[in-house]
């Protein structure tokens, strides 16, 4: 197990090497990390939680305006949490209009392959657990994707290492994504 300086010093590693890799090439976050085989009889699911979280999403984004608005938070707090709920909708709208598309198409290819970059890989597990809460009865069907997810990142790494990483590389992103859109 590791200690709290070591840990610190893996978190400060981690997020050095997102500032490097994303000053390098900020699209990265955009590479595909991860498949995911979604079958006929899980699109509904799939395409509910999308379609419920999205519109959850728009609500705190709303709800973070008009604090914002009233003074409640401060700039930085509003920009970060504005960044994150938006690119979260972007994740969960993609995966919507694709999976819909798919569901909707007469001679689709079984399974839906959803290749996971990693926005997906750090939004989705965490609204999968969120939603799981809101809606329990769908609990078990979000248990078994976010396992599925999780399984898929680790590989043959370590589960907490591929999670800090994603983390750190992810929240370098949403903090300077718009030093790496200037160019």
């Amino acid at each position: 197990m590791n200690s709290g300086s070591e840990q610190g010093n893996q978190r400060n590693g981690s997020a050095e090497e997102a500032r490097h890799l994303l000053a390098a090439n900020p699209d990265l976050v955009f590479d595909e990390r991860i498949r995911i085989d979604i079958g006929t009889k899980d699109a509904d699911f799939w395409l509910k939680f999308a379609s419920e979280w999205g519109g959850a999403l728009y609500l705190l984004d709303e709800t973070n305006k008009k604090r914002h608005e009233n003074g409640l938070i401060d700039p930085t707090s509003y920009e970060y949490a504005r960044r994150t709920y938006r690119l979260g909708l972007i994740t969960l709208s993609e995966l919507y209009d694709k999976l819909k598309a798919w569901n909707g198409g007469d001679e689709r290819a079984e399974p839906y392959v959803y290749a996971m970059n990693s926005l997906d890989c750090f939004f989705v597990p965490a609204y999968l657990e969120d939603f799981s809460r809101v809606q329990p009865s769908l609990k078990p069907a979000c248990d078994e994707a976010v396992g599925r997810i999780l399984t898929q990142l680790a590989g043959k790494a370590d589960l907490e290492d591929v999670s800090e990483a994603l983390n750190a590389m992810v929240g370098q992103y949403i903090r300077h994504m718009h030093e790496y859109a200037a160019g």
